[in-house]
């Protein structure tokens, strides 16, 4: 949801911006397309999509889609870094490749930086100069102690939503959260359940990359599930996991890039009985097209009470 009684959005469909203005109960999802081989598909439009509120077919109200070849829409991105000894080590790894993501992506973007062992520390507020964030990462390096892993997406999605900037050069800005962590989870003191539910309601996508550990089994060696694995945060907020299998940093930030690129924002107003009743409603996000998957951003939002 939208805070302002009045906002104007930008409009583009393919590049062709226009200015409308929408009321505050507008409802925004993030969609991603894929077809059966995992390619994105990025020629859809507004009428390929069906969107269903509690199982009800709603209007669009606002529709865009991202231009392939350009970022036409900004960020405000929170880098949330594990700093506990198991992934501590790779923070100059990260910290090249993070400073190449921003390179790809629109030049009104933010960034903020935080790490997280048994304390969350905030290294970097939102900024757009990378010369600070690099230096957040450096302030990462000190390494140590147990990992508090579902606090710290706590306290990225409260930094989202309560110091990012909602419109950057006239455009809505889009909130995301990359976690460089092991996936395990120690000493939080909130459930993986909840952060779901604040992910959703601020409507914020979670992108993870882990440092994968391993066992040897009979059939050789495999992966070992994670917590946040098995925690669904990361699937049920619309972002994919990354495996770093060779520490290499690089091609994980080129392919979260390339998805935002292919992503499209669409929005709804929710039945005028739902829109202050303080419950919690689901959105659901088909395509007309066969064969194709489609991944979102949130799968329900819960509306303020009247």
């Amino acid at each position: 949801m939208v805070s302002a009684l009045l906002l104007l959005l930008t409009v583009g469909v393919r590049g062709t911006p226009a200015q409308i203005a929408l009321r505050s109960d507008l409802v925004t999802v993030e969609v991603t397309v894929l077809d059966a081989e995992g390619n994105y598909v990025t020629d859809l439009q507004k009428e390929d999509f069906e969107l269903r509120h509690d199982g009800t077919p709603q209007p669009i109200a606002f529709f865009e889609a991202q231009i392939r070849s350009e970022l036409s829409r900004p960020l405000a991105v929170v880098f949330a870094l594990d700093t506990s000894g198991s992934v501590g080590p790779q923070i100059a790894e990260q910290q090249h490749a993070a400073r190449q993501f921003i390179s790809l992506i629109h030049p009104g973007s933010v960034f903020a930086v935080i790490g997280f062992n048994d304390r969350i520390r905030i290294f970097q507020k939102f900024t757009s100069d990378p010369v600070r964030i690099a230096r957040a990462f450096e302030r990462a390096r000190e390494v140590g102690g147990r990992t508090r892993l579902y606090d710290a997406l706590d306290r990225a999605i409260t930094l989202l939503s309560r110091d990012a900037p909602r419109r950057r050069d006239g455009r809505t800005v889009r909130r995301v959260i990359i976690v460089i962590t092991d996936g395990f989870d120690y000493t939080s003191t909130i459930s993986h359940t909840e952060v779901i539910h604040r992910a959703n309601a601020a409507d914020v996508t979670i992108y993870s990359i882990t440092l994968p550990s391993y066992v040897l089994s009979v059939t050789g060696r495999r992966r070992v599930p994670t917590l946040l694995d098995a925690s669904g945060i990361v699937r049920q907020t619309g972002g994919r996991d990354f495996s770093a299998e060779e520490r290499d940093f690089m091609p994980i930030f080129r392919a979260i890039a390339e998805e935002i690129r292919a992503s499209y924002t669409l929005a709804y107003y929710p039945p005028l009985e739902h829109r202050q009743d303080g419950r919690f409603h689901q959105i659901t996000v088909t395509v007309r097209r066969p064969g194709l998957m489609v991944r979102q951003s949130r799968r329900g939002y819960l509306a303020p009470p009247g």
